[in-house]
């Protein structure tokens, strides 16, 4: 019989305001690519997890599958993204790096080579030493390992334009990663 509980590490990519203290909150998780969960009462003053779900987050989250989306009953932090949020430029480089993977990844399980490319490149912009050829080489492995063409040979000239084409929307984010 299958277990309806399971748990997962992931990012946390965007979260969304519902009702009055819920919140949608999408994760990028190795064995289910991108997740989409709600999280009940996460808004209430007294959550254990209030803190835990922001944007950039490493947590490990606790789930119980449903008929729509899983419920995220508890998530324990593994890394803050808190030393991103001090300086303007990586709190850039944080929220494009979450709006890109945000529009990229799809929900299927995820290779561990590409995963460790995620979480290394969020490593780096938390530890302040990623420098802008780096998140632009990193990005660039990530967006290849998954299948796409490479953004050099593509006719956008920055990476944003260039996943803002793969996924139809346009990217909200500063755009400073240049391709060519």
């Amino acid at each position: 019989m299958k277990s309806n509980t399971f748990s997962t590490k992931g990012i946390v990519l965007k979260r969304v305001n519902v009702g009055e203290t819920d919140r949608i909150i999408n994760l990028l998780t190795q064995e289910y690519g991108k997740l989409t969960c709600v999280a009940k009462g996460v808004r209430k003053l007294k959550s254990s997890n209030r803190a835990y779900l922001e944007p950039g987050n490493l947590i490990n989250a606790f789930m119980i599958r449903t008929k729509s989306l899983p419920l995220l009953t508890q998530a324990t932090l593994i890394d803050d993204c808190s030393k991103m949020k001090q300086t303007l430029g990586s709190f850039r480089q944080l929220s494009q790096m979450l709006e890109m993977f945000e529009k990229l990844f799809v929900e299927q399980e995820l290779e561990q080579e590409i995963f460790s490319k995620v979480l290394e490149l969020r490593k780096k912009i938390s530890s302040s030493t990623a420098s802008g050829i780096y998140i632009k080489e990193a990005l660039t492995e990530i967006i290849t390992g998954l299948g796409f063409q490479d953004p050099k040979d593509s006719k956008y000239l920055t990476i944003t334009d260039y996943i803002s084409a793969l996924s139809d929307r346009k990217m909200k984010s500063f755009e400073y990663l240049n391709v060519k």
